[in-house]
């Protein structure tokens, strides 16, 4: 693995948990795990551009939150704070972003 590879993926993971970090802090505001969820994928495309990146979230968000609103239809799981088809507003985000970072992360290692 290369040094810029390596740079990728420690910085990409540190997102991953600082983000997680923080939303633990505010789990029970919906909008305040909402916006830092939004904002640091904002964020990060700005530092680190790349248009696929709105593809891959778009998918994610999509595919992501289908599986969460039937899991939670079907009773597999459930959601302390939802606020719409049983997920939680801000969890399409959170799986575009994760999508994003899975990718990103895994295109490094490749290398």
């Amino acid at each position: 693995m290369t040094k810029k590879s390596t740079y990728i993926v420690l910085r990409d993971l540190l997102i991953f948990f600082v983000v997680i970090f923080v939303v633990i802090l505010v789990w029970k505001n919906n909008i305040a795990v909402t916006a830092i969820i939004i904002g640091s994928y904002l964020l990060r495309y700005v530092l680190w551009p790349n248009r696929e990146d709105h593809i891959v979230f778009a998918a994610g968000a999509i595919l992501g939150s289908i599986v969460e609103i039937i899991a939670t239809r079907v009773g597999i799981w459930s959601y302390t704070l939802p606020t719409f088809l049983n997920i939680p507003v801000w969890l399409p985000f959170a799986w575009g972003f994760i999508s994003v970072l899975i990718i990103r992360i895994a295109q490094s290692l490749k290398r």
